[in-house]
């Protein structure tokens, strides 16, 4: 489709002012099964999204066929929605910022490579996964996928902005036996180059996340000085970055109402918002075509801003974040690159002086286990306990209970760990003083 040329057209049929928001993707999936490629695919997806003005009110459309053949249908369906729209607080379209951020971290390694030496890949991971350990029975899936995305947005004011990226992932999973127990393990390794993969590593990794878990126990209820997992963490982080956005604030529900500049957590905790690092996540404009930059959300654990898009911050006298999302065709709040400052020590230095702990690694049912209105959850958990500062036995069907805020204020400190997850947060392992763990 011509975007100019139905920007133009859209003009001629009464829209004032109009959006278009375009991404296009291509997916490559190899999963490797017993040593048989059980599945090899390529799908392409594409998805538009029109936003206008059309006597004074918003509309919207969406479709998924990127020609002209859609002309019509998307000015019709603006104008529809727009007669029936009750959206009184929407800013015209987006001008363009004084300045933008552009770089391409566009990957050719990856684009070069070739597919039969991806497959080479995956049975080797296989094979060595299965060589591991004679308790490993079964190598459940090897997988990879690659993903290329582009995206454009244009605006009847003449901004004209686009973004590229690729990456890929590698994925395993095992079941491994040992007497009457059986264990899983999983791991994912995610990047956009190939040359930074160690499969000697993954393999490990994978093997151990399985292995480990065997001879577990549950310990005593009560409270313990608790470690928690990054990947752990990051998923509890989740729900509460949810509570800066100032759609909620707005709705009178966030935990963090009215407390911009107060300390709401340990003087250890900085959390950033780094959408301009140089990673897979790396944007540098919103969905309303506002230029991204890198921000403070908690400095040494103050407050220091909501998240918002342009209508949120008029409402409350700011500037925008740079944090508008469109969905269908409605425009949200949303989040990506959580960057948590690390600390200086070493997982094993940062733990030597808990004399009884318990170093949480998994957790299921958090979704239905935490309440957004208190910010208290439980939620099932695995583990380890922590005895004299060393790792000590595993750990299952124990629970996890605590509240958000609380949590946040009782971190001791994190260790100097700095990986990129797959939810785009980079968070460290974290030591809290105190958490409550259900057992026997």
């Amino acid at each position: 489709m011509n975007i100019l040329k139905f920007i133009d057209y859209a003009k001629e049929k009464g829209i004032s002012s109009i959006q278009v928001l375009t991404t296009k993707g291509t997916k490559q999936s190899i999963k490797i099964y017993h040593k048989d490629v059980e599945r090899f695919l390529v799908a392409d997806s594409q998805s538009l999204i029109a936003m206008g003005i059309y006597n004074g009110r918003l509309g919207g459309a969406t479709t998924e066929k990127l020609d002209d053949t859609a002309y019509d249908f998307l000015i019709e369906g603006i104008k529809e929605s727009a007669s029936i729209s009750e959206n009184k607080d929407f800013l015209d379209f987006f001008k363009g910022s004084e300045k933008y951020k552009k770089r391409s971290l566009y990957s050719k390694e990856l684009d070069a490579w070739k597919s039969e030496d991806i497959v080479r890949l995956l049975k080797s991971i296989e094979q060595k996964l299965l060589a591991y350990d004679k308790r490993i029975t079964d190598v459940s899936s090897v997988s990879f996928q690659r993903v290329d995305a582009e995206t454009d947005l244009f605006n009847s004011y003449g901004l004209k902005l686009k973004q590229k990226s690729n990456y890929f992932f590698i994925a395993a999973g095992i079941v491994a036996k040992e007497g009457t127990e059986t264990k899983t393990g999983y791991n994912l390794y995610l990047d956009c180059d190939p040359k930074k993969f160690d499969e000697e590593k993954f393999v490990k990794e994978t093997a151990e996340e399985a292995l480990k878990k065997f001879g577990a126990v549950q310990c005593e209820s009560k409270k313990y000085r608790t470690a928690i997992k990054a990947e752990v963490f990051a998923d509890i982080l989740e729900y509460f970055i949810g509570q800066l956005s100032a759609e909620e604030v707005q709705k009178h529900s966030s935990l963090v109402e009215g407390k911009i500049g107060e300390k709401i957590a340990s003087t250890k905790v900085n959390i950033f918002e780094m959408p301009l690092n140089k990673d897979i996540f790396y944007s540098y404009f919103d969905d309303e075509g506002v230029a991204k930059f890198n921000k403070p959300l908690i400095k040494k654990g103050v407050l220091q801003t909501y998240l918002h898009n342009r209508s949120t911050a008029k409402k409350m006298g700011v500037e925008t974040t740079a944090n508008g999302t469109m969905s269908g065709s409605k425009m949200g709040i949303g989040y990506s690159s959580i960057f948590v400052k690390p600390g200086r020590k070493s997982f094993d230095d940062m733990i030597k002086g808990v004399k009884e702990g318990v170093y949480i690694t998994d957790i299921a049912g958090l979704g239905t286990g935490i309440n957004p209105r208190s910010g208290d959850f439980s939620c099932q958990a695995e583990g380890f306990m922590i005895r004299d500062g060393k790792l000590g036995e595993p750990l299952n069907l124990i629970t996890l209970s605590g509240n958000l805020l609380k949590m946040l204020l009782d971190v001791k400190e994190f260790d100097s760990k700095k990986e990129l997850l797959p939810s785009s947060f980079t968070v460290p392992d974290v030591l809290i003083k105190s958490m409550n763990i259900g057992g026997k």
